[in-house]
């Protein structure tokens, strides 16, 4: 029974506002059909009456009597604005639109219009069309606020940036309050780094930070902006400088680990620790990542043992420590505690997926080659040996393997064998990762072993490959003299000079070959041979014997 009377009451309501409404426009309207001053009586209480309404946001009736009054008087133009207004502020934009246009055909100069179809444009998106409309308003009005600011804002959605940003520094330049140019200020540096315009982003940010210094946000944004241009070390600055006023755990998270990053793409390691160690004691961090970086900043400063003791302990306490213990094997293996490594990638491989084996036996592979370099150097070819069988077993098919069981055979004069290993090497080096080098040493080996077309071929075929290799250059010299083609052999010297000046054998053989074509040449190449190496007898010989006439 209650609802049925709120129902009533309310139908009623509406009922009698209707019936209000219709009266108040039949009174407005009821001198409309009169004729002379009764006429021109009405038109000034219309104009009255839509002022009013239209002022109190009464938009439906604006447009009931301004439609009503402009089908009997349809070149009142003072009614129309007030009808496209209404329509406007009603959202009935195409309606708006039509009147807006009527009245530019009269009035093309009328700003209030322009304007008012420039609103319209921009509910629509018809952003040059509105574009369009706030050009003409402008040049009228050049310090409305208002105008400049949706001019900007118009300039930036039709990606107009250098327009925008103009524009917003005009609408500045018109601000009074700091906080309004504060905000503008932070609009127009993200759009200058839009257009990668860095000077201008990083002037917006420092004005923004001339009203509000600790602005967390803005100090955060400059700092970026450093680090996009790569200046570490303003960067680091404005890091720092927030330090003194940040407090929000998850900002001075963001700072520590960029501060961290920072040092570490500097190679200042220490400072990279020290932060490092303060991201370990802020909530959120990472602490299994800080300690794995630390470590890594360790190995990097030489303290390869502070480095391993830290692996070692994550190493246990990660229930995956595969990444940990790669790390950790080649942290022995830098300081050449081979066996540790080994017992490290044994671990590994006693566990891993055939992915993570095949990973690991290569890496096992690569020890195995380091472990036998220091043999090799004592001369110790037996053991050597030994060492690259076992590499072969891990990685049968790595052509570094081959490569140095190569060169242990020419160190031993064996160079039959080498031209064998280094064919082996060629083979699996499926992506010719080393072939300089391998061309380089089979080329010693065929002139050693006196096959001067081989050795030809295979400088040649290095030299296509990498035709300012210095070595190779001075490598085909030599091959010329023992040709006796003095021509070519000076060339080549030349040329391996001018890519490595401070390649001695190769200054040396050409300086004994202009001794008999150029003795001025040959006297300052073995003075720059003297300044390099002091020691080196037979050039202090020659120079003297050039000096002395001889």
């Amino acid at each position: 029974m209650i609802d049925s009377n709120i129902i009533l009451i309310i139908t009623a309501i509406a009922v009698a506002s209707a019936a209000i409404y219709a009266l108040y426009s039949i009174i407005l309207f009821k001198g409309i059909t009169r004729k002379g001053e009764d006429l021109q009586l009405t038109t000034k209480n219309i104009l009255d009456q839509v002022d009013i309404l239209y002022n109190k946001k009464e938009y439906a009736l604006v447009e009931l009597l301004a439609t009503k009054y402009l089908e009997r008087v349809p070149g009142h133009l003072q009614v129309r604005k007030f009808l496209a207004k209404a329509y406007l502020e009603d959202k009935k934009y195409n309606q708006a639109v039509k009147h807006c246009n009527i009245i530019l055909q009269d009035r093309p100069n009328d700003i209030e219009t322009h304007h008012v179809l420039g609103k319209c444009y921009v509910k629509k998106r018809f952003l040059n069309k509105a574009l369009t409309e706030y050009n003409i308003v402008y040049e009228k009005k050049k310090r409305d606020k208002e105008v400049i600011l949706t001019l900007a804002e118009l300039y930036t959605r039709t990606d107009q940036l250098y327009m925008a940003v103009t524009t917003y520094k005009e609408l500045v330049s018109l601000l009074d309050k700091p906080a309004e140019i504060a905000d503008y200020q932070s609009v127009i540096a993200e759009l200058c780094e839009e257009m990668r315009d860095y000077p201008n982003a990083f002037e917006a940010y420092k004005a923004r930070l001339e009203i509000y210094p600790k602005d967390v946000e803005t100090n955060k944004k400059l700092a970026e902006l450093y680090i996009t241009i790569g200046n570490s070390p303003m960067a680091i600055e404005t890091l720092l400088l927030m330090l003194s006023f940040v407090t929000e755990p998850k900002m001075l998270l963001w700072i520590f680990e960029t501060l961290v990053n920072l040092y570490e793409q500097t190679e200042d390691y220490e400072k990279a620790i020290a932060y490092a160690e303060k991201l370990l004691d802020t909530p959120g961090s990472d602490k299994f990542n800080v300690r794995d970086r630390i470590a890594h900043f360790n190995l990097m400063l030489g303290r390869i043992t502070d480095g391993i003791m830290i692996l070692e302990d994550l190493a246990m306490m990660s229930q995956n420590a595969f990444d940990i213990t790669i790390k950790l094997a080649q942290a022995y293996l830098d300081c050449e505690e081979y066996q540790k490594a080994l017992d490290k990638y044994i671990i590994l491989l006693d566990k891993a997926t055939p992915k993570e084996a095949k990973q690991i036996n290569a890496y096992i592979g690569d020890l195995y080659i380091q472990w036998s370099l220091p043999a090799a150097n004592a001369k110790d070819y037996p053991k050597a040996t030994e060492l690259l069988d076992l590499a072969t077993q891990y990685s049968p098919v790595n052509p570094e393997i081959y490569y140095h069981f190569a060169y242990n055979h020419f160190e031993q004069k064996n160079y039959t064998s080498v031209v064998e290993f280094i064919t082996k090497a060629m083979n699996y080096d499926k992506d010719n990762l080393y072939i300089v080098k391998n061309l380089l040493l089979l080329s010693q080996a065929q002139h050693e072993l006196g096959n001067f077309f081989e050795e030809k071929k295979a400088l040649s075929d290095l030299l296509n490959i990498d035709p300012k290799n210095a070595e190779g250059l001075y490598r085909l010299g030599l091959m010329y003299v023992a040709h006796h083609d003095v021509k070519n052999a000076e060339e080549s010297f030349e040329k391996a000079i001018t890519y490595d000046p401070d390649l001695i054998p190769a200054k040396y053989n050409l300086a004994l070959i202009c001794e008999g074509n150029n003795r001025d040449r040959a006297k300052e190449l073995y003075m720059e041979i003297l300044e390099q190496d002091p020691n080196f007898i037979e050039a202090k010989t020659a120079l003297a014997d050039i000096t002395n006439g001889g």
